[in-house]
């Protein structure tokens, strides 16, 4: 029996004939996916394709290139490639907070905490804790180069990065908080990113940290068949997490599955359409664009829905 039985039928009508290529992080964002990735998408689901992306510029070539028309993003990174005129709508939000600071030295209690450090963290410039640790920085008025420094890394290598001794404080998601807790001795887990948010607003919101975006030119039978397919495969995959974690192991090159098990619980995992999360994901744009227009980018929040 097909395991994604619930949807595979309307699946077959639409992508079939259309032909869908969805694009994802390496990282911890398979884990939701992990299901689709150890199926056999070519006999239960003709016309899907699932692609990895390993730099945000690869991603954003293929978004607007339209090689892929369904990406999981940082959220604001979508959205500023959406402001930028590519025609792509957020659908849906599945994971968020997430990020921690992982330090050696001191607990991480506030910004203030930061100054005179450096801070490595994921990738490059425009990922979700990269633009909140901007934000709160430019509320109090410090600045990246002057206070202190911004280094982007890998995860795996941030965190062996602190193992040895030469970074002090790294801001990162799961599983690679995680690790970083397993491997280096000592190291002191603190301010979850939504506090950092909270720290320079009044409102406490959930962080929306990774989103799905879907080309404005997809159909929109298309679109919906996909996150009926996806929310399906993050239910089984969060259910059966020895064999997610073997699954997702393997697509990291052999990452501790037991740290992935574990960082499951504290990832924030969650999938809401864009419509249901609409709320907090304008009360987090709205106040990133307040702060400075660069973090987002001149979104039209209406258009930018699906």
């Amino acid at each position: 029996m097909r395991k994604f039985v619930a949807v595979s039928t309307l699946l077959f009508i639409t992508l079939f004939s259309f032909g869908v290529n969805y694009i994802n992080p390496v990282g911890p964002t398979l884990i939701p996916i992990a299901e689709l990735l150890s199926s056999n998408l070519s006999e239960e689901i003709p016309g899907l394709e699932i692609n990895l992306w390993r730099s945000v510029d690869e991603a954003i070539s293929m978004m607007v290139t339209e090689k892929a028309q369904i990406a999981l993003l940082p959220v604001t990174v979508g959205v500023k490639l959406a402001s930028s005129g590519v025609d792509i709508k957020l659908a849906a939000v599945s994971m968020w907070n997430g990020f921690y600071f992982i330090s050696t030295e001191k607990t991480i209690e506030d910004i203030e905490d930061l100054v005179d450090t450096e801070v490595y963290t994921l990738q490059a410039p425009g990922q979700t804790a990269d633009t909140i640790l901007r934000g709160a920085l430019e509320s109090k008025g410090y600045e990246v180069g002057r206070d202190l420094d911004i280094v982007y890394v890998g995860g795996a290598e941030a965190v062996q990065l602190l193992a040895g001794g030469k970074a002090k404080v790294i801001l990162v998601p799961e599983p690679f908080a995680s690790l970083a807790e397993t491997r280096v001795q000592g190291s002191i887990r603190s301010m979850p990113i939504e506090d950092l948010w909270e720290s320079f607003n009044e409102q406490r919101i959930n962080i929306p940290t990774s989103g799905i975006f879907v080309s404005g030119t997809l159909d929109r039978g298309v679109a919906e068949s996909f996150l009926l397919l996806y929310q399906q495969s993050m239910n089984l995959s969060l259910t059966n997490r020895e064999k997610t974690a073997a699954t997702v192991s393997e697509k990291m090159g052999g990452f501790p599955a037991p740290v992935l098990q574990k960082a499951m619980d504290t990832a924030g995992f969650l999938f809401l359409t864009a419509e249901d999360a609409r709320e907090d994901i304008a009360i987090y744009l709205d106040r990133l664009k307040e702060l400075d227009p660069e973090l987002t980018g001149d979104f039209d929040i209406d258009a930018l829905f699906f």
